[in-house]
């Protein structure tokens, strides 16, 4: 069995695409709505624009997934479906090739999300080593510039709206990289493989 002869081949193309989509139109409403002031600095408490951060790396969480699999057989696998699960991921993999997607796939941050009490657990043995310092630790926060607090903050979940990037602890994405490698995926998805469609629902015969 080939993965092109399958009933719901082109379900994988469409599901790379509705994710491509939901990431780039929620990191065009993250920047919307951390939005840089004429002057001086901002600092606003924002979890809901943390939560929108949340669910867009859990979709690129879902297209790494798509494009990349495990050389072992899961349970339960035979090695039919095992083939076409390989063969599907290394064609999806080589549709992206050329775009050179590297942050949406980059899965550390997401782990400090999923994984978030184990790393806050860590952080805060490793700050509580330390002799008090004056220095604030900031939490579902966004801030228009690090200047904005001195000494710099320590960032658990922290979005720096000047650098559209997001922080939590000691790592941190680039979530205006994120945009434009989804942006790409979409645009290559429309021009190659949808041409004149909609994104959204469809039927298939079975």
């Amino acid at each position: 069995m080939e993965l092109a002869h399958t009933k719901l081949a082109t379900l994988y193309y469409h599901e790379l695409w509705w994710l491509s989509l939901s990431i780039f139109e929620k990191c065009e409403k993250i920047f919307r709505d951390a939005t840089l002031p004429e002057s001086g600095y901002i600092l606003e408490v924002n979890p809901k624009l943390h939560s929108t951060i949340a669910s867009l790396l859990s979709d690129a969480a879902n297209i790494k997934k798509l494009v990349a699999t495990s050389d072992v057989k899961a349970n339960g696998e035979n090695g039919v479906r095992f083939k076409l699960r390989k063969e599907r991921a290394k064609e999806l993999s080589e549709f992206i090739s050329s775009l050179n997607i590297k942050e949406l796939l980059n899965h550390k941050v997401r782990n400090t999300l999923e994984h978030f009490d184990e790393y806050l657990d860590e952080a805060n043995y490793d700050l509580s080593k330390k002799p008090f310092q004056g220095r604030m630790a900031v939490y579902n926060m966004i801030i228009s510039h690090w200047e904005a607090m001195n000494p710099r903050v320590y960032p658990i979940r922290l979005y720096v709206s000047s650098e559209k990037k997001f922080y939590n602890m000691k790592w941190s994405v680039d979530i205006g990289l994120i945009h434009s490698e989804a942006k790409s995926i979409v645009d290559k998805l429309v021009l190659e493989i949808f041409p004149g469609q909609e994104p959204g629902g469809l039927m298939l015969q079975v």
